[in-house]
């Protein structure tokens, strides 16, 4: 088995672009670090049943493929928003930092050389197999 060298395609990448990618990894990074509580799920406000009763909040979330709910006071409700909306900040961040991951690892790091099939070749196996 031939050892695979270094791809022949030019980095599509200049050298000011992976570092400005590198650095748009770092800002996103040191901005994931800084986050408070991180919860997945909705919090529903919960219509009162009768005149005499108060609004109810309830959060939701998916475990295991189920639905959970767990009722929450007024103050609970404010703090797991303020959690849910983090982490969708927090998931937004980590999109990108994949996508800035992918780009600078395909334009930094060496990959395979691709074949060309000659056609010549693959007419002459057609013609052997018909043959056959």
């Amino acid at each position: 088995m031939k050892p695979q060298g270094k791809s022949s395609r030019k980095s599509d990448f200049s050298s000011p672009a992976l570092r400005a990618l590198r650095a748009g990894y770092r800002e996103l990074d040191r901005a994931v670090r800084r986050q408070p509580w991180l919860v997945q799920g909705s919090v529903n406000v919960v219509a009162p049943k009768s005149p005499d009763a108060n609004v109810t909040y309830t959060w939701t979330r998916k475990v295991r493929a189920k639905t959970v709910t767990v009722a929450l006071s007024t103050e609970q409700a404010a703090a797991f928003r303020g959690a849910i909306k983090a982490n969708q900040r927090i998931e937004a961040a980590l999109s990108l930092l994949r996508q800035v991951s992918q780009a600078a690892l395909l334009a930094e790091v060496p990959g395979v050389t691709k074949r060309r099939s000659d056609r010549g070749d693959n007419e002459e196996a057609k013609t052997v197999l018909k043959g056959a």
